[in-house]
C-alpha cells in the first residue's frame, strides 16, 4: 500500500475503510461550506470513497485521493488528493478537506507539502495548482505559506454551492512550477 510520512502524518490511500472517520466531518455543513461537494449522506459518502477504491486501481493512478492520518494515534481527520490533469499536460492540481477539529493546527500545510513533494519529485509534473473560494482565506494562506502563487483572481466565475445556498462566487487561483519548487 502507498504511504506518504511526513513529521505528524501520514498520507494512505482513502477508501470504505474509512466511512466512519469521512463521514464524521464529510457530512457537517460548517465543514463542507466551500467544498462544491457536500455535505454528504451516508449513500453518497459511502459511494465517494468506492470511486476512491477504483481510482487506486489504475497503474499507474491518475487520482491519488488520501485518507490523512495523525501519527500519534492512527485518527483520520481529513482527505487530500493529487488529480493528475492528462499525460500531455504534465500537470497536476491539488484538493483537501480537513475536519473543523483540526483547522489551525498547521495539518493542511503539512499534508499540501507532501503532495508537492510526491507530484514533483515522485510524479516528476512540472506544474502543481489549486483554486479555491475567494472567501476561504485558510486555504488561501496554505497555499501560499507552501510557496505557490496567486496567478488569477476570477470575479463571480463559478455558479455553485456556498454553505446551504447556491450563488456565483469568486476564485483565487494558485500554482508552482516543478523548477521554482526545486529552487533552480
Amino acid at each position: 500500500m502507498m504511504k506518504i510520512e511526513t513529521d505528524r502524518l501520514i498520507l494512505r490511500p482513502l477508501g470504505t475503510q474509512d466511512f466512519e472517520a469521512f463521514y464524521s466531518y464529510s457530512s457537517v455543513s460548517e465543514n463542507m461550506t466551500y467544498m462544491i461537494f457536500g455535505p454528504y449522506t451516508p449513500e453518497s459518502a459511502r459511494g465517494f470513497l468506492e470511486i476512491c477504491e477504483k481510482w487506486w486501481k489504475d497503474q499507474p493512478p491518475k487520482i491519488y485521493e488520501f485518507a490523512v492520518m495523525l501519527k500519534e494515534s492512527d485518527k483520520m481527520i481529513g482527505n487530500c488528493g493529487l488529480y493528475l490533469d492528462g499525460e500531455s499536460r504534465n500537470t497536476g492540481m491539488l484538493g483537501w478537506c480537513t475536519h473543523r477539529d483540526y483547522w489551525n493546527h498547521g495539518y493542511a500545510t503539512e499534508f499540501v507539502e507532501a503532495l508537492l513533494k510526491f507530484g514533483f519529485e515522485e510524479l516528476k509534473l512540472h506544474r502543481i495548482h489549486a483554486e479555491c473560494n475567494a472567501d476561504n482565506i485558510a486555504s488561501a494562506r496554505v497555499m501560499e505559506h507552501v510557496g505557490m502563487r496567486r496567478e488569477g483572481h476570477f470575479i463571480k466565475n463559478r455558479f455553485d454551492r456556498v454553505g446551504d445556498q447556491k450563488m456565483w462566487y469568486s476564485e483565487f487561483f494558485y500554482g508552482i512550477l516543478r523548477d521554482e519548487y526545486l529552487g533552480l
